[in-house]
């Protein structure tokens, strides 16, 4: 029960607001742009989105500005002239997962987008190489069974074997992707919702794409794909930038909490199917099954050993 439940007040809610003009466009395809507390870098992130395709009136774009404690809304608002169809979803938790849950089952269940075939998903960190999002749509067009498209990174110093671990592992990159329609109608005609504070969804979201049962796409069917020339760039840290360091840290951490909840959840759902998604992460750590304290993970190992004592110590305290 949350706080405000407990004592009676009414929750926070979901505001949306349309930021540029009305127009009389009818986009095909909806940019979806997550942002927590990016209000330095989202004006770049949505001027590589208008970049992205050749006429911006074919798209609409989505902010997701979720838990933003920073000016993240006043700067999607300072870009009305820069996108015609710019929306504004302000979401009071700060949580990457529930985002993604509110615009699949709110935003996108409303009537007026019937018409939005594909579904771009992005970060407000991340810079859009021009033309990326074309290619999605001409992607996901041109192969009627494909559920989802992948983007691929265009930076990093690990670029070459992530793009191989993609294609191989069949696991969309959360900074870049896109799910059809038909797909997305699926996850909410199922009730299918990602677990709220999940480290990881663009994990979750790519077994989806395997496991959920859109009609008319056999079981067998290739319904993933990836489109080498869709790509994205980030600022890669440095050992050289101090303030680095920090963000470095908490990478780590958050990349061992990532490893434990996804595993965690793949039994869960190995065992039970999609009808055993746990609604948050709290959820799975009180009853999932509890990850081993003993397990080997090279120099990772003291950092994987203090997650599953936490999960441990939660757990008892549950």
């Amino acid at each position: 029960m949350s706080r405000q439940q407990a004592q009676g007040e009414t929750p926070p809610t979901v505001r949306t607001s349309r930021i540029s003009a009305q127009t009389d466009d009818r986009p095909s395809c909806a940019v979806v742009v997550f942002a927590h507390n990016e209000a330095a870098h989202i004006r770049q992130a949505l001027t590589a989105v208008a970049r992205g395709v050749d006429d911006t009136s074919t798209i609409e774009v989505w902010v997701l500005a979720n838990g933003c404690s920073d000016q993240t809304s006043e700067e999607v608002r300072a870009c009305a002239a820069l996108l015609r169809n710019l929306w504004l979803v302000e979401i009071p938790l700060g949580d990457k997962a529930n985002a993604w849950n509110v615009y699949v089952h709110e935003i996108a269940a409303a009537q007026h987008r019937q018409v939005v075939d594909t579904h771009v998903f992005t970060d407000g960190d991340v810079a859009i190489e021009p033309g990326a999002i074309a290619q999605l749509m001409a992607s996901m067009r041109q192969n009627s069974s494909v559920l989802a498209v992948g983007g691929m990174p265009a930076s990093g110093r690990d670029k070459a074997g992530w793009r191989q671990r993609m294609v191989e592992n069949g696991l969309l990159a959360g900074n870049l992707y896109a799910l059809s329609g038909r797909f997305l109608e699926a996850v909410r005609s199922q009730g299918i919702r990602l677990p709220v504070g999940i480290v990881g969804e663009d994990f979750v979201v790519s077994w989806l794409v395997d496991l959920v049962q859109v009609p008319g796409v056999a079981g067998r069917t290739r319904r993933m794909m990836f489109c080498p020339s869709a790509e994205f760039s980030f600022r890669s840290l440095s050992p050289l930038r101090p303030a680095d360091w920090r963000t470095y840290a908490r990478r780590k951490w958050r990349y061992t909490r990532r490893a434990l909840e996804l595993e965690m959840l793949l039994h869960v759902l190995r065992r039970g199917g999609l009808d055993a998604m746990p609604p948050d992460v709290t959820h799975l750590y009180r009853h999932g099954p509890l990850p081993s304290r003993l397990k080997w993970d090279g120099l990772d190992t003291p950092l994987r050993l203090a997650a599953v004592l936490g999960i441990r110590r939660f757990r008892r305290r549950a």
